[in-house]
């Protein structure tokens, strides 16, 4: 009783002045904490730049950390402007931009990274950033007072045709070609005789006769809903994405800090590929499920067409010496590169037949944001209470959390341990716009004990993570639409 009434107090006095083990001169280190850097983003969700956050907290040994901030500037058309000007004027440590942004801050020599028809594989793209002239290009963006960092892979971008194929030359003359922050992409549209004119990221497209686009986005913004056809074998220009900042917005990293920043640019070039690739394949996969796009190639004549027809874009930029100088060293570094072949649709027996289920019932579960601790792009559309009722061939769910409350229908299939859900339809009010879409497949290993039902990860298959994260309570094994949210049920069709 006294060593916890008196001599405790006495003894916490006598650590604090330095007079437990060790003696008087022991000193009481704290650990640092991580210097915290902002980064902007115009990209919806930060996968794209996952890699390059890990790298740096491992190359700093976790003493500098990156903050994504995402969508920055969305709605706006020139957002990439807007958002390296919100870079120089201190509003956040450090910004990403696609290389095409930077002409209109007068960066001239990365436009030799999105010269039409130049870049056209993943596999050139990772070549020419894993080669010395990153370092060159970066350097001429000093004179706009502005640090270049690194360069990571982007997207490839191909055609989109809504009104018609967009194939050889002849297909774009008079056609209307949304384009999104690029001066190359609109000379390069009216060298090919098309009007181009700019829009917002995942704005609508339907006023277009055609597009720009990345597979990624066609598949996200569900732009297959009014598109009709994606030419695979043409690819107009990747999208690299440049990290940069100020002079000042560096000023809090020591030297060797801002060193591995850079260092771990580069280092994320690899995985940053293969993530970029197999996105594109998951989103491809997607597309031909959904069986609304149209998949046409161009012959080796119409991409001769396509070149000459695009000649005078190159010419143009040849005229800036340190622009014509970035084109030779890369063309000289494509020379060697064997390309990957062109996207292509997978065999249909991928898709789920129907059959009879044995998980019929109605089945509960609430997920809370701390239950997924690495969703760094927070979606209202995945947390909340949810509900999801399984009948025969056919799924149904339906979630509410916040200002989200969405619902996704599908058919089913279970085969053994492994079910498979497509999504047939989805919506509600989505602020994030993460819904399910039409020809996704996703794949989970399941058990169901005592009206527990638990959803597994499937190796190489599409398993995400919310409805895997705990187990789902089965609370009628009848199924029934009258469980689903009133404010946002599922379609009447969507249990058949």
């Amino acid at each position: 009783m006294r060593l916890g009434g008196v001599l405790a107090p006495l003894l916490a006095l006598a650590v604090a002045a330095g007079c437990g083990p060790g003696g008087p001169n022991r000193a009481v280190t704290a650990t640092p904490q991580p210097i915290v850097l902002s980064l902007a983003s115009p990209l919806t969700f930060t996968v794209p730049l996952d890699t390059f956050v890990r790298q740096v907290t491992e190359s700093t040994g976790g003493s500098v950390r990156i903050e994504v901030h995402s969508s920055w500037r969305k709605g706006q058309v020139d957002y990439e402007t807007g958002l390296i000007g919100d870079v120089r004027a201190g509003q956040a440590d450090l910004g990403v931009a696609s290389s095409r942004a930077f002409d209109t801050v007068g960066v001239l020599r990365l436009r030799a990274l999105h010269a039409p028809l130049l870049i056209t594989s993943y596999a050139a793209e990772r070549q020419v950033l894993a080669s010395p002239i990153v370092a060159r290009l970066l350097d001429g963006l000093r004179p706009a007072g502005l640090t270049g960092l690194g360069i990571l892979p982007g997207d490839l971008r191909r055609p989109l045709g809504i009104t018609g194929p967009l194939i050889a030359p002849a297909d774009y003359r008079g056609r209307t070609i949304g384009t999104q922050q690029s001066t190359v992409a609109d000379d390069t549209m009216r060298a090919l005789g098309a009007n181009p004119v700019r829009f917002p990221v995942e704005d609508p497209i339907d006023a277009f006769d055609g597009a720009e686009q990345q597979i990624i986005s066609i598949q996200g913004s569900q732009y297959d809903n009014v598109a009709k056809f994606l030419t695979t074998n043409v690819v107009f220009w990747p999208r690299p994405l440049v990290l940069f900042s100020t002079p000042k917005g560096l000023t809090r990293l020591t030297p060797t800090q801002q060193t591995q920043l850079r260092q771990a640019a580069a280092a994320a070039l690899p995985a940053s590929v293969t993530t970029l690739q197999g996105t594109e394949r998951e989103s491809m996969d997607d597309l031909c499920r959904a069986g609304r796009l149209a998949f046409r190639q161009a012959t080796p004549q119409d991409l001769t067409a396509l070149r000459t027809a695009v000649q005078p874009v190159i010419d143009g930029l040849r005229r800036d010496p340190e622009t014509s100088d970035a084109l030779t060293t890369i063309t000289s570094i494509l020379g060697g590169v064997t390309a990957e072949p062109p996207p292509t649709c997978p065999q249909p027996s991928q898709a789920p037949a129907a059959g009879p289920s044995p998980l019929d019932g109605v089945y509960t579960t609430r997920i809370e944001p701390s239950e997924i601790p690495n969703d760094r792009d927070f979606a209202p559309e995945n947390y909340g209470n949810w509900t999801m009722v399984f009948h025969g061939d056919r799924f149904a769910a339906n979630q509410q959390y916040q200002n989200a409350c969405t619902w996704v229908y599908g058919t089913l299939r279970v085969t053994g341990a492994r079910l498979e859900m497509a999504p047939i339809d989805s919506g509600g009010a989505a602020p994030r716009n993460a819904l399910n879409k039409p020809g996704e497949l996703l794949s989970y290993g399941w058990s169901l004990y005592r009206d527990t039902l638990t959803f597994t990860e499937v190796a190489g298959a599409v398993s995400p993570g919310g409805w895997r994260v705990k187990p789902w309570h089965r609370v009628n094994t009848t199924p029934s639409a009258k469980y689903f949210a009133k404010d946002c049920p599922p379609p009447p069709q969507a249990l058949g």
